[in-house]
Order: structure tokens, then sequence, then C-alpha cells
């Protein structure tokens, strides 16, 4: 008895930690706020699924029962898991990456977790404290949230919409939604008098059960902490100015007052209420519609986002300004390309590169993510993945309004919740966070169902007293865990911090940051394609004159080794392939680049930056005409782009079409201060003996930085290069004249000039 009461305080324990995950920040990892967070819920539900695995067979009580919700999970992640096996790459699918900590790790985990909390928190009073606790976690949240705004803290993503310890205002702002509701819900069901247990469990609806009087005062303390935890979450939800997760609030706010004030025939007061929410917002949105033109509210960081939504004209603009302008139609393309099974969990890439529209040079190079739930499914999971996923929605809502435990009350109060967080997920992408909330939702509404149902008949055959569940169970179930623990977590954890030591490293002791690399590999984990991606952001630190030719040509062989290792890996992923021609190019290997970039553009045919590269080689090898019809290519895709349209001209001047780099370059076209900054321009004319067109940008680079010294000697060197020494002389000595710091260097090159040299 005492091993079991203790096993169950413990699950109870740790379900209830899971609320206060939102709060790590990991800084000694890469995406310290979302892979800290990640790793720790993974070995909680480990060590949780551990204990239960051990208790479940030891108390009947804790075996899981039937109901649709748990049925519905069922399908959703055998759908997941067989999308995820015939998918593009199940390694991508199966281990995500550390920016989002996704894939089929998390859902498995995610799975664990439901089974532990819908059978451990088998009773009313069990949910009602593990709802307590998430309450008083978001209380803390909007707490340090008003630091924020006081601040006293720094905001992490900038600027000014509050993101409390998640780095982003999306998710704190899914965060607060679900505990609006929890809030609501929790009190309702205060209100309803429903803190008897008994009451609660034997399903009497509308009983408004009296409380002795000893209990008025607490209930009368606990209607005011609710209420301050709902204020508290408005104002953190308002200055996040996330427009899905309000406008979710909204929507649920009304459909829930709407189904209280229809469907509520026990409780007037509560109807009455839910009437006077119903026209409070109403006027809310009427009031914002008449003032939406106010300088207050253009000014203010939260109702200036929302002033879009006034007409479809402003909705339509506003659209058009984002990338999922572009990316919702591949993900369309994308799934009627594979529309059964879908391309696998964390494959959207691929789907990225080959339907890739180049009017989006403007926004993120790459999109892991159609930031729309329906979309992200249809792609990740086909047809039957998507039809899994808005199962688990179908049988929570049926099971919310058919049960028999939930009040009117509760059951719209759970019905406003589901549809806000599904509208916010129509323009964003869950995280761990909103996924453990909608997973415990569910687990609490087939908690609900499954109360007083029978166990499974093949767990039923064991017994509590037998050898298998008193001896072998426990050793075989942490072995098997903690064994999980080390492979799963402790080695991309290791790997993780020694990347992090690896970038801190690069730039002041390369040869230590290229031994951390090293090790990063040594622990063979998915942080090895990131770790490969790193390096080579980092090659110019590594490239530097101070840095040892032994370390310069390790790291070197390194780099594309590894990024070799990728490519074999993931063949069809294009951004591993630009990444490695880049890398050929930067070490001179431009025939070796071309073999990678070619491969790159027939994946992701408009993709500038590979048509880019693919031009910088063929420059480098001296074949301009190749170079010329790619640089091309690119620009055509879209002549807004001022890189194709530079890069474009460099090639004509490099292929001596000197109309054609002037027409791409004419000031009705493109900023004169921007031609002139254009280094590539200048080196492009230089190097193909055109110096007087160089001298001229030069020139008039020094009218646009007359404050800047190294540009007025790129000057003189110049027309020293054109035969004009005597100009030459005279530039440096303007600059002896107005920077006075420098006359000693131009003193010497007067003198070298002078002398007949050419410094």
């Amino acid at each position: 008895m005492f091993v079991k009461q203790g096993l169950k305080h413990a699950l109870t324990a740790g379900l209830f930690a899971v609320f206060f995950l939102p709060f790590i920040i990991a800084d000694s990892q890469l995406f310290p706020f979302i892979t800290g967070k990640a790793f720790v819920f993974r070995i909680l539900v480990e060590i949780l699924f551990g204990f239960w695995l051990i208790a479940m067979f030891r108390d009947a009580e804790l075996r899981p029962r039937f109901s649709w919700v748990m049925t519905a999970v069922l399908i959703f992640v055998g759908v997941v898991i067989a999308a995820d096996i015939f998918g593009v790459s199940f390694y991508r699918s199966f281990w995500s990456n550390f920016e989002r900590m996704d894939g089929l790790i998390s859902l498995l985990h995610l799975f664990g977790y439901f089974l532990v909390a819908s059978s451990v928190l088998n009773t009313r009073a069990r949910w009602q404290a593990f709802f307590n606790v998430s309450v008083v976690s978001s209380v803390i949240m909007a707490v340090y949230a008003f630091f924020q705004l006081a601040g006293k803290v720094t905001i992490n993503q900038g600027g000014v919409r509050v993101d409390g310890t998640f780095g982003n205002a999306t998710y704190l702002a899914v965060f607060m939604l679900f505990n609006f509701f929890i809030t609501l819900f929790l009190l309702a069901s205060l209100y309803q008098g429903k803190q008897n247990v008994q009451g609660a469990q034997s399903g009497q609806d509308g009983q408004n059960k009296q409380n002795p009087n000893g209990q008025k005062g607490s209930n009368w303390l606990l209607f005011g902490w609710y209420g301050l935890a709902i204020i508290f979450q408005l104002i953190v939800l308002y200055h996040t100015a996330t427009r899905g997760a309000i406008l979710g609030l909204i929507g649920g706010l009304l459909l829930t007052a709407l189904a209280v004030a229809i469907f509520e025939k026990n409780r007037p007061k509560l109807r009455r209420m839910a009437i006077g929410v119903l026209l409070c917002v109403i006027i809310l949105i009427g009031g914002f519609f008449s003032v939406r033109n106010a300088q207050f509210v253009k000014h203010s960081p939260t109702l200036s986002r929302f002033t879009p939504f006034v007409s479809v004209e402003k909705i339509s603009t506003e659209i058009s300004s984002q990338g999922r302008r572009y990316v919702w139609p591949m993900a369309v393309s994308g799934f009627l390309e594979r529309p059964i099974l879908g391309w696998g969990q964390e494959n959207f890439n691929h789907v990225f590169n080959k339907y890739y529209d180049p009017r989006m040079y403007n926004q993120e190079p790459w999109f892991d993510r159609a930031h729309n739930i329906v979309l992200d499914w249809l792609v990740a999971g086909g047809i039957l993945g998507f039809l899994s996923y808005l199962g688990l929605f179908a049988a929570l809502l049926v099971l919310v309004w058919k049960s028999r435990t939930l009040s009117i009350t509760d059951k719209s109060i759970l019905v406003g919740l589901t549809a806000a967080y599904f509208f916010q997920n129509l323009f964003v992408f869950d995280n761990l966070i909103s996924y453990i909330y909608f997973f415990s939702l569910l687990a609490f509404v087939h908690s609900e169902n499954a109360r007083g149902k029978s166990e499974p008949r093949w767990l039923s055959r064991f017994s509590e007293n037998t050898i298998l569940t008193q001896k072998v169970l426990p050793v075989v179930a942490v072995i098997v865990i903690a064994s999980l623990i080390y492979v799963l977590n402790v080695k991309p954890i290791l790997a993780s911090r020694a990347l992090i030591k690896a970038l801190n490293f690069s730039q002041q002791a390369p040869e230590q940051g290229l031994e951390h690399f090293k090790k990063i590999f040594q622990y063979d984990t998915f942080a090895d394609g990131e770790a490969a991606e790193q390096m080579f952001s980092q090659f110019k630190k590594f490239d530097g004159p101070t840095v040892k030719a032994e370390t310069r040509q390790a790291f070197m062989l390194l780099a594309v080794g590894k990024m070799d290792a990728q490519i074999k890996r993931f063949p069809n992923d294009a951004r591993y392939l630009l990444f490695m021609g880049s890398l050929k190019n930067r070490i001179g290997d431009f025939q070796g680049a071309l073999t990678y970039l070619e491969r790159a553009k027939t994946i992701s045919p408009q993709k500038q930056s590979i048509s880019f590269e693919i031009g910088l080689a063929y420059l480098s090898l001296g074949n301009n005409q190749k170079a010329l019809e790619n640089l091309k290519a690119a620009y055509d895709s879209s002549p807004d782009f001022v890189e194709a349209r530079i890069l474009y001209a460099v090639g004509a001047i490099y292929d001596k079409n000197n109309a054609l780099a002037t027409e791409l370059l004419a000031p009705t076209k493109i900023n004169e201060k921007t031609v002139a900054s254009e280094e590539r321009i200048i080196a492009a004319y230089a190097a193909t003996g055109q110096m007087s067109e160089a001298v001229k940008l030069v020139e008039k680079r020094v009218a646009l930085q007359p404050e800047n010294p190294e540009v007025r000697f790129r000057l003189s060197a110049g027309y020293l290069a054109l035969g004009q020494r005597g100009r030459s002389v005279e530039i440096l000595r303007d600059i002896i004249k107005l920077f006075p710091p420098y006359k000693n260097q131009a003193e010497y090159f007067i003198k070298e000039i002078q002398a007949g040299r050419n410094p």
C-alpha cells in the first residue's frame, strides 16, 4: 500500500510540475527558449511513464479506460507514424531540430503524457488541483511580463510585444489564451457549487449545492483570486499584440456566451451574465470600428495591428505583405502532389524548395512551416493525417457536449476554448507548451468520459502480487527509461552545449572552437545537421590571417566532410546542397561547387540564391556567358529584387556588356547610393580593366561618405591606376588636412608615388 500511494503521489507531483516548464530558459543550449523546455519535458515524461507502468500493474485504478478521445488519439498517432515512415525523410520526421524540437519523438512523448495524465488524474478534484496549478503558473508569468512592460526585464524578441520566458510573443499569447479559459472554467465551477467532488462525479448537472458557512470566506477568496488571474491574463495577452490569439479569445468568448445564453436553462443568473458578456463584446467590437482611424489607435502597438481587419481591401493588402501569401499556395501544391499520407513531419522544406515562389525574395529565406494548422497537417500527413487531426477535435467536442458530469456552462467554456485554440492555429503553428495544454484538455475530457468504466480485459489479467509486477517490471522499466533518457536527451544536450562553446570560442580561440566542433559530431545526434550549418556560417572566422594554417585547413576539411554527410543523409534537400556549393565557392573549388549547386537547382529551380552562387562560380571560372545566363534567370524571376539586379549587372560587366549594365543600374531603376556603395560592381569594373568606371563610382561614394577616409584612399588608388599620379597625390593631401590621424600613412603613399612607385 505504501508503494502504491508513493507512486501515485510522485506521478501527481510530476504532472503538476509540467506547468512550470514555461519558465525554463537554458542559456547553455542552442535556442535556449525552446530546447530547455523540450528536453526537461521529455525527461519528465519518460520518468513519469516508467513510474506509471510500474504503478498501473500494481493499482487497477491507474489503468487506462476506453473513450472515443482515446481512440481518436491512437488513430492520430498511428496515422502520423505511417506518414513519417513513408514520408521524404523519416530521420528528420522523427528527430526534428533544435529550433522546433517537434517531430515524432515529441508526439510520442505527448501521447505518453496523455496516458499518464488521463489515468492518474482520474477524479474531478485532482483535475481541479491540476488546473489550479496552471493558473498559478500563468499569474507568475504575468508578473514577469509586467516587469518586461516596465522595462525592468528585457523583452527577448525586441520591440514592445511582451514574450515572457517564451522568447516569442505568439507562444506567450496561446499560453495565456488556454489559461484564461481554464480560469474561467474553475470560476464557473466554483460559482456552480461544484467544489464537492462527490457531487461533480455523480453527474448531477445543475445542482448548486450550498457550502458550509465556514467555507464562504474561502470561496470569496477564490473568486477574487480567479478574477485577478483573469485580469492579469487579459492584460498580458493584449500586450503580446498577437492577432490570432486575441481574435481567437474574442470568438471563443462569444461562442461560450452564446451557448450559455441559449442552452443554460437551470441557472438564470449565468444566462443573464452570458447575455451581458455578448453585449459587451459586441459593443467593444463596434467601438473599435468607430474609432479605428483615431490617433491613439494608430499609435498603439496592439490596436494598430487590428486596423487591417476593418475592410476586405485592407485585409487583402495585409495578407499580400506577408509570407503566407506565397507559402500557403506552395503548401496546397505540396498536398496535391502527395495527398494521402503527405510528406511526413518536418519535411515542409522539401515543398518549399520545390514550389518556391521567387517573389518571396524579401521574406525569410527558408520556411519550415505553412503557418496554418490545416495546411501544415495536410502537408505533413496528407488527407489522412489532417482528418485524424480533426478527429481529435471532433471526439473532444462530442464527448464534451454529451458529458453527464459537466454542466452546460462547463461545456460551453470548453467548446469556446477549443474553438479559440483552433482559430489561432490557422495563423501560427503549435509549440511544445500549446501541445501540452491541448493534450491536457484531451486527457481531461477522456478522464471525464472514462470514469467508472472497467479496465481492458487484457490488463485485468495482471495481478499486483506476482513476481512480474513486483520484481521484474520495475527493474526492466528503470533500465529502459534510463537508457532512453541518455540516448534521447543527454547526448543531444551535450552536443548542444558543445555547439554553444564552439560558437563562443570560434572568434577568440579558433583552435578550441574547432575541438568543440569535433566533439559535437562524436555524440552522433540530430545536432550534426545544425553543427554543419553553423560551421558554414563560421567560415570567415576561421579564414582570417590570425588563424593558424593547420587550424584553417582542419576546419575546412571537417566542414566539407560533415556537410557532405548531411547531403548523403538528405540527398534531396536543396538547402544543404546550396550550403555545400557556397562553401566550395569560398574555398576556391568552383568546379566542385557547381556539382552541388546544379543539383540544388534541379530541386529548387526558382530559388534565386542558388542561381547567384552558380553565377559567381562561373564568373570565377571565367565562363562569363554561363554566369550571365544564370544571373539573368534569377533577375527575370523577380525584377524588383535589388540583389538580383546588382548581380545581373555584375555579370554584364564581366561579359563586357556595358550597355546592359548601364540599363540595369540606371538611377530610375536603382538608388545611386546603393550602386556607389556596392563593392562588387566596383570590383567588376576594376577586374575588367574599366578603371574609369570604377573611379566614377568611388567619386560618388566620397560625395556620399565625406567623413570616411578609407573611401578617399580608394579614390587615390583609383587615380593612380589610371595613371593620374598628380590627382592621386591631391587626394592624399586632402586626407592629411581632413583626417590628421592618417597623416603618416598618407605621407608615405605620397613619397612612394612621387618616387615613381605604385604603393
